[in-house]
């Protein structure tokens, strides 16, 4: 999984949203693609690390929270498309 799979998988159910791609090399947990998004005062970040880590996070900026910070190892696999689901309802509710 990484940012080839998110342009394809996620990123057409993003609709509104600007997006912004970087990376970085030689990170804890290898290189790191960072996509950061930005729209319907919600902000959101994915990294795909290339050990096989996953980081999904979402700002609300109307409710001033964090409404999701997950970290998922190599391990918790399966777990990530339900994160992603997750990801996708809560940045479109109330676009």
């Amino acid at each position: 999984m990484d940012g080839s799979w998110f342009d394809e998988s996620v990123k057409p159910l993003l609709k509104g949203f600007s997006l912004e791609y970087s990376s970085f090399a030689d990170g804890d947990f290898g290189d790191l693609e960072r996509i950061e998004l930005e729209g319907f005062n919600k902000l959101g970040t994915v990294e795909f690390w290339s050990k096989g880590w996953v980081g999904i996070d979402i700002y609300d900026c109307a409710l001033d929270d964090q409404v999701m910070n997950v970290l998922l190892s190599p391990e918790e696999g399966e777990s990530v498309y339900q994160e992603f689901d997750r990801f996708i309802k809560i940045l479109t509710q109330d676009s």
